[in-house]
């Protein structure tokens, strides 16, 4: 059986790499784009990498916003960067945090960023090859 050949990704944060982090930034009104951000993605597609987000969302576990005002604003940004003309190709997100998560939230989920969760996830769902990717972060 031959397997197919894995995809690399490049996997980029939200608040600090892909938008100025303004702090629980959850609608497109104060949403501010980092200068350079589409042609890094457009460089990323041409080089034929999938463009993954992988982002802490600890507003929605403290309760400043919901989880549908998140999905209303990334399914905004990711139009953006279609009309720039580098698709996004999944978001990841980890509404989780370990003490000050409200509810269901309140917890230290392998999800949630420093730990791997989000992005072995999009290696199994994407058939990615982690050591032919590339993380840029900003902390």
């Amino acid at each position: 059986m031959v397997r197919a050949i894995q995809q690399r990704a490049v996997f980029l944060d939200r608040d600090g790499v892909i938008n100025v982090d303004h702090g629980y930034v959850h609608h497109s009104d104060n949403f501010e784009f980092i200068d350079g951000i589409f042609e890094v993605a457009r460089r990323a597609k041409i080089g034929s990498y999938k463009l993954v987000v992988v982002t802490n969302q600890s507003g929605i576990g403290r309760g400043y916003y919901s989880e549908l005002q998140f999905h209303q604003l990334t399914t905004w940004m990711c139009k953006e960067f279609l009309n720039e003309g580098a698709s996004i190709d999944k978001v990841y997100f980890s509404p989780f945090h370990p003490t000050q998560g409200l509810g269901k939230y309140k917890k230290d989920d392998i999800s949630r960023k420093p730990q791997p969760g989000m992005i072995l996830l999009a290696q199994r769902e994407l058939d990615l090859d982690l050591g032919k990717s590339i993380l840029i972060g900003d902390k």
